[in-house]
């Protein structure tokens, strides 16, 4: 339908977080990644009058510097800005087709991710995650549309690209509305895996995994300060400090623009953790006080600005 989407799960370490995005290993217990994909694929399927092109990116947060988790080798990737796109990550994206061939892409990518043992988790993870799902899908062309309109009904994943696009994020009350003119939607699902918070004392980290947990709990620590800070301002403009972390200026569009963001608190039933398990609640509960505000994502190309154009005159 056009509108983007976050869910990200927050908690301490080895309470399920990467359970809960991910699922089993085995794939015994699919966890929201899957469960979100084989969704999308299933409207999709039974989608008679649409047409779409999936794309996917994978990106990881470890100690402060971001990495294409596709291409690892590349190096430290940066963070753009634009009026049309938003706050991105230039990332490379690959095209999808299928459920299985989006969960093979996102096996390969995941194999490159820094994880580590510790007392508490034998493969906690060492960096945050962002696997981010772009859908763009258009009515597909009708005989008595415009003429020549074949070429305009082609989607290209370098739409974004072509300088003849124009984006607009028009408010619409359902998306039969969104459709008029042959507008292209595109909405971006980001699943995001937050490492865990840590105790020394419980993990027991040394050396490098100690410096690991001193930038995550640093970047968590943050992410609570940016969402503190928001909830106290109650919709109003202030000046919150999005870019004292990669964490927070990466999911300032989830937090304050046009985006609808869920938030899951892992808590772990263990007494030992009773501190942490009351901080992840006092998180999730600033976190419900957030507001944002969603709007249809469009690409109107200049065929069908006309079309829509004609449509409003007759």
């Amino acid at each position: 339908g056009g509108i983007n989407g976050t869910i990200f799960a927050y908690g301490q370490t080895s309470s399920g977080k990467t359970f809960t995005m991910n699922g089993g290993e085995e794939g015994k217990h699919p966890g929201l990644l899957p469960l979100s994909a084989l969704h999308i694929f299933n409207t999709i399927d039974n989608a008679v009058d649409r047409e779409y092109l999936l794309r996917v990116s994978f990106v990881e947060i470890y100690n402060e510097v971001v990495t294409d988790l596709f291409n690892p080798r590349n190096g430290p990737v940066k963070i753009r800005e634009s009026r049309s796109r938003g706050v991105f990550v230039e990332a490379e994206e690959k095209i999808v087709n299928s459920f299985d061939d989006l969960m093979n892409v996102f096996a390969l990518g995941n194999k490159n991710r820094h994880v580590a043992s510790t007392n508490m988790n034998d493969r906690s993870s060492r960096s945050h995650t962002i696997f981010r799902i772009t859908v763009e899908s258009k009515e597909k062309t009708k005989k008595g549309d415009i003429d020549n309109d074949e070429e305009n009904s082609n989607i290209n994943s370098n739409d974004h690209k072509n300088s003849n696009r124009r984006l607009s994020n028009e408010s619409v009350e359902s998306t039969e509305a969104a459709d008029l003119g042959g507008a292209v939607l595109v909405g971006a699902l980001s699943l995001v895996d937050l490492a865990g918070s840590e105790n020394v004392r419980n993990t027991g980290a040394s050396g490098k995994t100690l410096r690991e947990g001193g930038n995550i709990n640093k970047s968590l620590l943050t992410l609570s300060g940016v969402i503190k800070a928001l909830a106290a301002a109650k919709g109003k403009d202030v000046h919150v400090r999005f870019r004292d972390s990669k964490l927070t200026r990466i999911l300032q569009p989830s937090l304050v623009g046009n985006c609808k963001t869920a938030v899951i608190g892992c808590v772990t039933p263990a007494a030992a953790h009773l501190d942490e398990t009351r901080s992840t609640l006092r998180f999730a509960s600033s976190a419900k006080n957030l507001l944002t505000k969603t709007s249809v994502n469009e690409i109107l190309d200049d065929a069908s600005m006309i079309k829509r154009l004609k449509r409003e005159l007759y």
